[in-house]
């Protein structure tokens, strides 16, 4: 038998030391008691002879003659060998001692005339035998007169024995108690542990990677109620895990230039998959003849599923019954179904094999597009926060998707219309339009280097992130290039042509026309004011397309500038907090442009430190982002600003703050706003700062937040220890 280790043995020792205590207990009560009960036998069998001597003294009392006293005594002692003598003692000290082997008169001390008239009894050594007995003493009254003492000796011997006895069966009992007691408790204790080695050994699995290991417990008590809860953990981590693998191969797919309904699909049978679904889809929304209409993009059905029935297309979007859901996409809120609480008109319009579904709204350009539809067929299940916040990361990298679609579209058309009026219209125009040629084609060279280095990051957060921004500068572009389509359009090539025309019609007498003709004479002037004018219009067209080559070169650099940092998830290495800082304004500086917002930096000499540099860029960028959003939602009358700062703190700290004058916190929300789920914001998932404090934890740091109330600004202050990646590398080794 193996030695029972840790908990097993803990449980075995205290349930033997129990026992054993329970038994120490036992013993140092029965012990006594039978031993009481040993000297109270003793006590009768001594008070018995004494009774039985008390007459015969009577008789002596008053005819002082003691003879029969004697022979009474000798008679007690000869007829039981366990009286060891017997001593009659007066008042005045006056004593007939009669031994087992012969009898004396003497005269006694005091201790054989106690004081206290009461029966006693002792065991100890009596000095005028020398040998140690069980001593009974009577006190002996005649006619209302005390007369004397009647003492009574015992022999121990049988006493003795009986006491050894009893000692001795109970050790043997106590022993053989214990014995069995540590064999139950060790038995128990195994039954009793088995299912937490059970779950022992399925947590161990999991943490090595096995998310599909489960705790099989059937104790009915708490440990299965813990081991249920660690198998449904495990089994919410794996479809995690597989959604966000769906997540990942979504950015992927969405970043290749393929037919787009056939990575829609793709998409929405690894989505359908991972979560576990009936069904998928892609449904585009939109408004037509003043009522709304549902036209089906793509579809995703599970193997073995049912015969396909009409899905949400079919649902009637115009109806009363709708319109909160409309609002809710509108407002970018996804929507949860359970038909069965549902009414049952509104229930009647739905598919009947429809158990639960999410709807998760689809954005383009800042316009609700359509939704994407998870239907489940099989049970009624809640939908929880990882999952919603993954479907929602596929349908906004489908809309980013859809507008970098339109956006490539719209520039392929508007090159195609700009080479062909300017071809129709006139060969002077040419190096314009070489040079107009040449901007289309690096701006389609940029864009392209854009997809391909997108597609490098093959992480959905980092995709979304660039897609976003990204996205933020080609509005500009668009701008850019419309102002250029529009100043084309406007030309003045049809005057240059009718003009030329003209003097085609005075081919002849071109120099009688142009001196002596009004219209001729006017030709001159105008040429030299056209040529102004085209001059004029050359330089804004080039002024665009350096705007355009400006911001294409902004798009690089976001790009750079993310992918610098997606390559080095979990390393340790020497990091400059300012340089850090810069490359997170920089990603975000188009956002603030755009709100006007103005971005102020006050950054003190400090050491480099070791520390993971995506984990800082995600909170820099949470905490940039959340004083954009807090300065989006007020007017301030001194400008809307944002002070980023680093200090040293101390000898062993260093201190980054993000400070704004937006609209501030109350002072109940100053820890709770880092919980998990904790959200101010409408269509947030309160796991930003949540994640961000985690991350500074785990490099040992802290963040915190300070706000002097509502419309009084926030300061985030992000505290990290100051260890080089050299100190680090010596700690480890």
């Amino acid at each position: 038998m193996h030695m029972p280790k840790g908990i097993t043995l803990r449980i075995t020792l205290l349930g033997w030391l129990v026992t054993l205590v329970t038994l120490a207990v036992f013993v140092m009560v029965i012990v006594p008691e039978q031993k009481r009960e040993f000297e109270l036998g003793l006590e009768s069998k001594a008070r018995g002879v004494a009774v039985s001597i008390r007459g015969v003294a009577a008789g002596a009392a008053v005819s002082e003659d003691y003879s029969s006293v004697v022979d009474q005594a000798m008679q007690v002692l000869s007829g039981d060998t366990a009286i060891d003598y017997v001593v009659v003692t007066k008042n005045d000290g006056f004593s007939i001692v009669v031994d087992r082997s012969t009898w004396k008169i003497d005269k006694l001390g005091e201790t054989w005339r106690p004081a206290a008239r009461i029966p006693a009894s002792s065991i100890g050594v009596v000095p005028l035998f020398g040998r140690r007995v069980f001593q009974y003493a009577f006190p002996f009254d005649y006619s209302g007169i005390q007369w004397g003492w009647i003492h009574v000796g015992l022999s121990l011997d049988s006493y003795d024995q009986s006491v050894r006895r009893t000692y001795t069966r109970t050790a043997g009992l106590a022993v053989l108690c214990g014995c069995l007691s540590l064999l139950i408790s060790l038995v128990y204790a195994a039954h009793l542990v088995r299912p937490i080695q059970i779950l022992h050994a399925a947590v161990e699995k999991v943490a090595q990677g096995d998310l599909r290991a489960r705790a099989d417990v059937r104790s009915r008590d708490e440990i299965q109620r813990l081991a249920g809860a660690f198998n449904d953990m495990a089994r919410t981590i794996l479809a995690r895990n597989q959604i966000l693998d769906s997540v990942s191969f979504a950015a992927k797919e969405f970043l290749t230039d393929g037919d787009g309904d056939t990575i829609i699909g793709k998409v929405l049978e690894r989505v359908g998959q991972a979560a576990g679904t009936s069904r998928a889809a892609v449904v585009r929304i939109f408004h037509h003849d003043e009522a709304i209409r549902a036209v089906l993009r793509k579809e995703w059905v599970a193997a073995g599923g049912a015969a396909r029935q009409e899905g949400w297309e079919a649902f009637d979007w115009s109806g009363p019954d709708a319109q909160p859901w409309i609002d809710s996409f509108r407002e970018g809120r996804i929507v949860t179904v359970i038909p069965s609480s549902l009414p049952a008109a509104f229930r009647d319009q739905l598919d009947q094999r429809i158990q639960s579904a999410i709807l998760v709204p689809v954005v383009v350009a800042g316009e609700w597009w359509g939704v994407v539809c998870i239907d489940d067929f099989e049970q009624t299940r809640e939908w929880g926060e990882a999952e919603k916040d993954s479907l929602r990361a596929v349908a906004d990298m489908l809309g980013a998707a859809i507008a970098r679609h339109r956006v490539r579209t719209a520039l392929i058309d508007a090159k195609q219309t700009l080479e062909q009026r300017v071809i129709e219209r006139t060969r002077e125009l040419q190096e314009q339009i070489a040079a107009k040629d040449r901007a289309h084609s690096e701006l389609a060279a940029a864009q392209q280097r854009l997809m391909e280095l997108s597609r490098e990051a093959g992480m959905a957060e980092i995709a979304t992130g660039v897609l976003h921004n990204v996205g933020n500068v080609l509005n500009s572009v668009n701008v850019s290039t419309s102002l250029v389509a529009g100043k084309i359009r406007e030309s003045r090539v049809d005057n240059l042509v009718a003009l030329i025309g003209m003097l085609e019609q005075h081919s002849t007498d071109v120099s009688s026309f142009l001196a002596s003709d009004p219209k001729g004479q006017r030709v001159l002037p105008y040429l030299v004011k056209l040529g102004g004018h085209f001059k004029s219009e050359r330089d804004g067209i080039l002024q665009e397309l350096e705007m355009l080559s400006s911001h294409v070169g902004h798009i690089k650099q976001i790009v750079a500038t993310q992918q610098s940092y997606a390559k080095v998830s979990g390393l340790v290495e020497n990091v400059k907090l300012s340089e850090m800082l810069d490359d997170a304004i920089r990603i975000l500086d188009p956002g603030f442009g755009r709100h006007g917002i103005k971005v102020e930096r006050d950054f003190e000499t400090v050491p480099e430190i070791a520390a993971e540099k995506h984990k800082i860029l995600q909170i820099l960028l949470n905490l940039l982002r959340n004083a954009k959003q807090a300065l989006k939602e007020v007017d301030v009358a001194d400008g809307k600003t944002i002070r980023v700062c680093v200090r040293r703190k101390g000898e062993r700290r260093i201190i980054l703050s993000v400070q704004d004058n937006g609209a501030g916190l109350p002072a109940e929300n100053l820890t709770r706003i880092f919980g998990h789920g904790f959200t101010t914001k409408a269509d947030g998932h309160g796991f930003g700062l949540h994640s961000c404090a985690l991350a500074a934890s785990e490099m040992g740091g802290s963040l915190r937040a300070e706000s002097d109330g509502p419309g009084k600004g926030a300061t985030f202050t992000l505290e990290l220890p100051m260890k080089l990646a050299d100190d680090m590398k010596g700690m480890l080794t």
